[in-house]
């Protein structure tokens, strides 16, 4: 398969038209402004609304309709429009969190959720052990009222059990166990829309590509790119927060488990007892106890070395998501690989049209988890 440049000359809109859709429990709204950000896939997305509350249909004019709901659905769309292209994008499905009401102002201010929410605030501690992780997440995407857009599996929730009763058993939300068991088959996981994906992670070699082009200063006096002049790349040779790395592998019928380092991050700041860790999971079956130490040491120098993270802000455009990869080219450093992103915000308003940024790091947030 090769790969495409998602922003390719062939689909950028020189001149184009900017439309807005805002549902509020499927009826189109009259809005200000709002704001969507896409998260990497162990979080969920997150909007934010200004709506006119004078301009708004019956009964949503009121603040009385406002004040008796218990539930509101919001689902926003972006299209893209010029004589050949009509490009529209659903960027987020949700549900409302919290409402303000400023009656003075005649506004009403949302923000909320996508349906990942479904799974991140329902705890379960059922076994399911004679099913496949895959299987589980068809369940639990289907209980949620989501269409499961699953990839089977052969793993045994059973075997997992075996040997780590803990992260299987334990009560945790339905969101924390779909994540467990994606990291454990090198899958990812999130909701888009009414979908809940339970796939195979992110392949570099296969994967359609952004790409951020940078050019220095020759023919024209200043630098180019493709991006506003907000672009950071960044280093963090000291690593203040620290990082662990723990393997996991089975071999003839043992799981190995190993970490570096094994001690406590040195450098904690004043007033703490502990400091905060990034800690990497890496799944490499076939190494016995000594090799899995081997590689965790090798993965811990490699990110510790060489992690760069990179943030920008661009005109918007409806093909950069989380599960997209970044290209990064030109400027003859280091800093020109590829980049996960780890989170993309997009913005519409009259005021300042429709903006994105992103923030990204060059190792994957798929094996990134919280301690």
């Amino acid at each position: 398969m090769n790969k495409l440049d998602l922003n390719t000359a062939e689909t950028e809109q020189i001149v184009r038209q900017v439309v807005g859709r805002l549902l509020v429990n499927g009826t189109q709204v009259p809005f200000y402004s709002f704001d969507v950000e896409s998260n990497a896939f162990y979080s969920a997305d997150t909007f934010s609304v200004l709506l006119p509350m004078s301009d708004l249909p019956p009964p949503y004019d009121t603040i009385k309709w406002w004040g008796d709901q218990l539930s509101i659905e919001v689902s926003i769309s972006v299209g893209l429009i010029d004589q050949n292209v009509e490009d529209w994008r659903t960027l987020i499905i949700g549900t409302v969190d919290r409402l303000s009401v400023r009656p003075a102002k005649f506004e009403v201010y949302l923000d909320g959720r996508d349906y990942t929410s479904k799974l991140i605030d329902t705890k379960t501690n059922e076994k399911f052990a004679n099913m496949t992780t895959s299987e589980v997440a068809t369940l639990l995407a289907k209980r949620r009222g989501l269409k499961p857009v699953v990839t089977a599996t052969k793993t045994q929730v059973g075997g997992i059990t075996k040997w780590d009763h803990a992260h299987v058993t334990d009560e945790r939300t339905e969101w924390d166990l779909l994540a467990y068991f994606a990291g454990l088959d090198g899958f990812q996981v999130y909701v888009t829309g009414n979908e809940l994906h339970y796939e195979p992670a992110l392949d570099p070699e296969t994967t359609d590509q952004y790409l951020i082009r940078w050019v220095e200063p020759g023919a024209l006096a200043c630098p180019q790119s493709n991006t506003s002049d907000d672009i950071v790349f960044e280093r963090d040779l000291t690593l203040a927060r620290g990082v662990t790395v723990q393997v996991i592998s089975y071999k003839d019928g043992k799981t190995y488990n190993a970490t570096y380092p094994t001690r406590s991050a040195k450098g904690i700041s004043p007033g703490q007892s502990t400091s905060k860790r990034q800690v990497y999971v890496i799944k490499r079956n076939g190494l016995d106890q000594y090799a899995a130490q081997q590689l965790a040491q090798k993965i811990h120098k490699q990110i510790t070395d060489h992690e760069m993270r990179m943030s920008c802000s661009m005109p918007g455009d409806n093909f950069l998501m989380p599960n997209t990869i970044v290209r990064q080219e030109g400027t003859g450093s280091g800093f020109d690989q590829l980049y996960y992103v780890d989170s993309v915000r997009r913005s519409l308003s009259f005021e300042s049209g429709y903006s994105m940024s992103l923030t990204a790091k060059n190792h994957n947030p798929n094996s990134l988890v919280q301690p």
